[in-house]
């Protein structure tokens, strides 16, 4: 079951910038754009928080430690993203504060990268 969590948590993740990113850019212009990814990121974010929590819940009850701290962390990353890094980007977005956009941003998906590197451990570790 474990397995199943980590491999939706990845395959959402990995849907966004591939499909989602490329379609809206492509389609929208950027107010757009902007719109419509203030709305999507808070459910992208608690998305992911729940079905992390879930494999969190099932790593406790699996005893399975290492899946505990991956979970956990992945769960951590998505919350503090939708709490306190996506208020902060919208804010320095709506101030046209580029500057500071750019770093966030990047440390946004600097946060996801290591959340898509912690599920494909996850994923690589239940296949052995």
């Amino acid at each position: 079951m474990l397995i199943l969590i980590a491999a939706a948590i990845l395959s959402f993740m990995m849907f966004f910038p591939i499909v989602v990113a490329t379609s809206v850019f492509k389609v929208l212009d950027e107010k757009q754009s902007s719109k419509f990814l203030r709305i999507f990121f808070p459910k992208y974010y608690l998305f992911g928080f729940v079905l992390s929590l879930i494999g969190l819940i099932l790593s406790i009850y699996y005893e399975n430690k290492s899946s505990i701290l991956i979970f956990l962390l992945i769960m951590i990353g998505f919350i503090f993203s939708r709490q306190i890094l996506m208020p902060m980007i919208n804010k320095a977005k709506d101030m046209n504060n580029e500057n500071k956009f750019n770093k966030l941003h990047k440390f946004s998906v600097f946060i996801n990268f290591l959340q898509i590197i912690g599920c494909i451990f996850l994923l690589v570790n239940y296949l052995k």
